[in-house]
């Protein structure tokens, strides 16, 4: 399994003084002096990740690129578009820049250039898991690199190439990662060596050869203290445990999991902190202790649904940026149109036939720009849509690691059934304490994620609180106060994403939204599609087109 650890820490705040500083320069500057400027504000807006904010600024930059016949940076700017891009997830534009720019670079014999564009048009095939191209890509990424001799370049490929054929459960990926190696040993570049290190451990895992697996988590633990890296020494002690459970080592591998999730919960890498609860969990279902096996699932589930929301959430807030800047740069035109229109008719009373061939084009304007607003407005619903699909994607993945899961629990907890004692409602009778309330919030998620009780018509809070053997006023109360909504908005955030779980997979599209709302637990199609525009941002009907009209494109 790869561990791409992703930590979003996303804020739409206001400009940083460096941004602010370089505005004022780009007020007074022009030219090839003006682009350079935009290109560091938008360097600036990819740091903060508003990636649309960077691609607006990058776009003028190329404008005046074109201009001025500036084909190195016009090349460097493309690029970052692309980059971009491939963080919005939206690759197809991100392998068009990339393109234009690979381009770009030929012209003018750039080999530096070539190279690194080669590379990133084949980490976006990997993306979208078209490994054959991707080979390609970094193949002649590979050959410039040892061309020229850029060793950086080389590092890197060979690295990317390891990670394709570690896609492909290929052993071949062990030789490109220690090929890797090997070169960052010769430059003695200790930095980067811990990478490569750890991606051989994860091919020698998956062989099975644990204790040489070991060794490399070892020495990639000795780079990361060398240079402190906290990030990198939770990551490599969190791999030292995993190495320890296969090898059924499990008091060793408590240490050092207790040790990976300290560090990780210091700097806050959620991503590391999943991994380790996923790992805690398969160590005391080895160990039999069914109490701390299932608070820990319950601890990887809250966390993943954490991590799912965060991404989602700053997917949504940066398409309602781009939406809102859109729409205040469209209001800002037409208050110039009106303008410039009173202007006309002070100098020009007397002209009316002048004043009407104005006004018809100014009419003709005002509609040309509502048509745009609305096809920007239709193209913006559409990569909603599209980041829907990336979050089911998403959500699959982690029902397919939650599936492999139960597979390693319920071997245990039937060794165990025997001793169970029946859960009873032990909150009855008293005020619930902070605890208790967790614990029920805890149970509530695990038996929305793990039933599908709640897609039937008849789904209620009593049938929940009969199920749980809860109190019906304390679910009520939980969810209120800590889901921060009502039970009726609760169901339908988990009926919706059912929905729109069913109509992101192509064989379901026959379907219509009436027998979709029917089977996700509404009675009524106007009930479904309120709740779905409210959840997803888009209507149902809406949703299917945009699925139907990806299908047809591809």
């Amino acid at each position: 399994m790869l561990l791409l650890l992703i930590t979003v820490n996303y804020s739409i705040s206001q400009n940083s003084p460096a941004t602010d500083s370089l505005k004022m320069l780009l007020e007074q500057s022009s030219g090839i002096e003006k682009a350079n400027i935009l290109s560091e504000i938008s360097n600036n807006y990819m740091k903060d990740e508003l990636y649309y904010k960077a691609i607006a600024n990058f776009e003028k930059a190329l404008e005046i690129c074109d201009e001025c016949n500036d084909t190195l940076l016009q090349a460097s700017v493309s690029r970052e578009i692309g980059v971009a891009y491939y963080y919005l997830f939206d690759f197809k534009k991100a392998l068009e820049y990339y393109l234009k720019a690979l381009k770009l670079y030929e012209q003018i014999n750039n080999q530096n250039g070539i190279l690194i564009t080669l590379n990133r048009i084949g980490n976006t095939y990997l993306e979208v898991s078209n490994n054959d191209k991707a080979l390609k890509y970094y193949l002649k990424s590979y050959k410039i690199s040892e061309q020229i001799g850029n060793k950086k370049g080389l590092y890197s490929v060979l690295n990317n190439i390891g990670i394709l054929y570690l896609h492909e459960n290929d052993n071949k990926a062990l030789e490109y990662f220690k090929k890797a190696l090997l070169l960052m040993k010769e430059s003695n570049d200790s930095s980067n060596m811990s990478a490569s290190i750890l991606n051989i451990a994860l091919v020698y895992s998956n062989m099975g050869k644990y204790d040489t697996a070991l060794y490399y988590c070892f020495e990639a633990l000795k780079l990361k203290e060398k240079f402190n890296d906290r990030f990198g020494i939770a990551l490599a002690t969190s791999n030292i445990a995993k190495q320890h459970i296969y090898k059924n080592n499990l008091s060793s591998a408590k240490i050092y999991l207790d040790s990976s999730l300290k560090i990780s919960n210091e700097i806050d890498a959620k991503g590391t902190i999943k991994n380790n609860y996923y790992y805690y969990t398969l160590l005391y279902a080895i160990k039999g202790d069914i109490g701390n096996m299932q608070k820990y699932r319950k601890l990887f589930w809250r966390i993943s649904d954490t991590i799912i929301n965060e991404q989602s959430s700053r997917l949504i807030a940066e398409m309602q940026t781009k939406y809102e800047t859109e729409k205040k740069e469209q209001q800002i035109e037409m208050l110039n149109i009106e303008n410039k229109l009173k202007e006309t008719q002070l100098q020009a009373r007397t002209y009316w036939m002048l004043i009407f061939i104005i006004a018809f084009i100014l009419v003709v304007i005002f509609v040309v720009i509502l048509f745009i607003q609305k096809h920007k407005l239709l193209f913006a619903n559409r990569n909603l849509v599209q980041k829907n699909i990336e979050i089911v994607k998403s959500e699959k993945e982690l029902m397919d690691v939650n599936s492999k899961l139960n597979t390693v629990i319920n071997k245990y907890e039937k060794k165990s059934m025997i001793n169970s004692a029946k859960f009873t409602d032990k909150y009855t009778g008293s005020p619930l304490t902070d605890e208790q309330k967790q614990d029920i919030k805890s149970s509530i998620i695990y038996y929305m994620n793990s039933s599908r009780n709640y897609l039937s018509i008849n789904f209620s809070i009593n049938t929940l609180a009969k199920d749980l053997e809860i109190s019906r006023s304390y679910i009520s109360q939980v969810i209120n106060e800590l889901f921060n909504q009502n039970f009726s908005n609760f169901l339908n955030e988990y009926r919706v994403k059912e929905a729109r779980k069913i109509m992101s997979d192509p064989s379901t599209l026959k379907y219509t939204i009436e027998y979709i709302a029917g089977s996700v637990g509404y009675k009524s199609k106007t009930a479904f599609t309120n709740a779905f525009k409210k959840y997803v941002g888009v209507t149902p009907s809406f949703y299917l087109i945009s699925m139907k009209d990806e299908i047809n494109t591809k």
